[in-house]
C-alpha cells in the first residue's frame, strides 16, 4: 500500500473525496447450490496465535493448518490446528504478503523499495515447494520497464490554469493530473484450482497480474481510476479537517487511484477484488469488484465499505469483508448488495473461510507485536 509514500494530509484529502463514493451495483453471486437461504452469525473464537506483527494475510491449507504473514516483520509463519507455530520464511527487510496455499504448495509475494527508497526495488511472486522458494515472477522488472498505469489519469480533471494556482502548495502535486509511477506492492495472491494461474492484486502498481506458470506468462490488467465529482458537501468536509480547496474546483472531477488490498475465487468461479481508492492507511470508502480472468472485465460488485482489506467466501456464497479501520468484520449476504455487521474486530486485515470457520488477521497494524490469528466458528440457520 501507498500510505508510506503519502503525506498525512493528502491522505485526509483522498478519504473525504473517496467518501462520497456511489451505490452498489449489484450483489454477491450466490451459491448453486441451493443454500444460498442460509443464514449465520458468529459463534465462539479461539486466539489460535498471539505476539504477531503486521499479521496482513492469511490462507488456510490442509488440516485447517493456517498461514500467516507479517508483512513487516519480513516473516511467513505456520500456524496449526491447535495453535502450535513455526517460521517458514524469514527475510528482514523484505515485506512478506499475499499467502496462498495449492495442493501443499505455498504462495507469497515479497517487495521492497520503491520511489523514494534507497533500498533495492524488490517485487515478486514465489512458490516454497517441498521446502525450496522458486520466484515465479519478478514484478519489479516489468514494472520498471512498463509502468502499466502510466496511462491513468489521476488527480483533478480539467482544472482551469488560474484555479489549479489556488490549489494548496503541498498538495498541489497530488492533486494535479498525473499518470502513475514506476512501482510495484504486490499484496494479495489467488490460485487456480490446477496452479497453473497465480492472480496477484498489485497495490502499488494498480494492476491485477496474472501469472501462467505453465508458459511462463504474464500479463497485466490495469484497474480504472476512481472518479468523485467535488461538491460544495465534499469542499466543506475537507476543510472541517483542516484542508482547505479553492471554490473553483467545484464541479470538476477527482481521480484517485484504485488500489486493490485483496483478490478471491468467488463461488462464480470469477475473481473478487477489495479496493481502497486514494489512501489505503487511512478509512475510506472502499469496494468489492469482480474480475473475469478469461475477459479481463471488471465490475462493483459492493461499494460504501470502509478501508476494506480483506475478502472470504463460504460456501453459500457469503461473502465476509474485513473493514480494517472500522474496527469490524462485516458479511454481504448471498444474492444483496448491502453490508452487515457480523463481529467487532480491532484492526482485522485479512479473512479466509475453511470449512465452517472464518480465520481473520487482527491487531494488524499495532505498534507493538501483538497481532493475532482468530478462529470463529459459523452458526448456520435457516431464514
Amino acid at each position: 500500500m501507498k500510505g508510506t509514500r503519502t503525506s498525512i494530509a493528502a491522505a485526509a484529502l483522498a478519504v473525504a473525496l473517496t467518501s462520497f463514493a456511489g451505490a452498489a451495483t449489484a450483489g454477491p453471486p450466490t451459491s448453486d447450490d441451493g443454500h444460498g437461504d442460509r443464514e449465520v452469525t458468529a459463534g465462539d473464537s479461539t486466539d489460535l496465535a498471539t505476539g504477531l506483527v503486521s499479521p496482513l494475510r492469511v490462507a488456510v491449507g490442509r488440516e485447517r493448518t493456517a498461514y500467516a504473514t507479517q508483512n513487516f516483520a519480513g516473516k511467513l509463519t505456520r500456524v496449526d490446528a491447535d495453535g502450535g507455530t513455526s517460521t517458514l520464511i524469514d527475510r528482514p527487510g523484505i515485506e512478506i504478503g499475499g499467502v496462498s496455499v495449492r495442493h501443499g504448495d505455498i504462495y507469497y509475494t515479497e517487495s521492497a523499495g520503491g520511489p523514494g527508497s534507497t533500498d533495492p526495488f524488490v517485487a515478486n511472486v514465489s512458490v516454497l515447494e517441498d521446502g525450496e522458494t522458486r520466484v515465479i515472477a519478478d514484478f519489479a522488472a516489468l514494472e520498471t520497464e512498463n509502468n502499466y498505469d502510466a496511462g491513468n489519469e489521476y488527480g483533478f480533471q480539467d482544472l482551469p490554469e488560474d484555479c489549479a494556482g489556488q490549489l494548496p502548495a503541498d498538495l498541489r502535486e497530488f492533486l494535479l493530473p498525473r499518470g502513475g509511477e514506476v512501482y510495484s506492492h504486490p499484496f494479495a495472491t489467488a490460485v487456480s484450482e490446477s496452479g497453473r494461474y497465480v492472480y496477484v492484486a498489485d497495490a502499488g502498481a494498480n494492476v491485477v497480474w496474472t501469472v501462467d506458470t505453465w508458459d511462463d506468462d504474464v500479463d497485466a490488467t490495469v484497474l480504472d481510476p476512481v472518479p468523485t465529482l467535488a461538491t460544495a458537501e465534499l469542499r466543506d468536509s475537507l476543510a472541517a479537517q483542516g484542508i482547505n480547496l479553492p471554490e473553483c474546483v467545484l464541479g470538476y472531477t477527482f481521480n484517485s487511484e484504485p488500489v486493490p488490498t485483496d483478490i478471491e475465487f468467488g463461488p462464480d468461479d470469477l475473481l473478487y477484488l477489495t479496493s481502497l481508492p486514494g489512501a489505503p492507511e487511512d478509512p475510506t470508502l472502499g469496494s468489492v469488484r469482480s474480475f473475469d480472468p478469461h475477459s479481463g472485465d471488471i465490475e462493483i460488485v459492493v461499494s460504501g465499505l470502509t478501508s476494506p482489506t480483506g475478502l472470504a467466501f463460504d460456501r453459500y456464497g457469503n461473502l465476509f469483508v474485513a473493514e480494517l479501520f472500522a474496527n469490524r468484520i462485516s458479511i454481504i449476504p448471498a444474492g444483496s448488495d448491502e453490508a452487515e455487521p457480523f463481529t467487532d474486530a480491532t484492526q482485522p486485515a485479512d479473512v479466509e473461510v475453511r470449512g465452517e470457520h472464518l480465520y481473520s488477521t487482527r491487531n494488524a497494524l499495532a505498534d507493538n507485536a501483538s497481532g493475532t490469528l482468530v478462529r470463529t466458528s459459523l452458526d448456520y440457520g435457516r431464514e
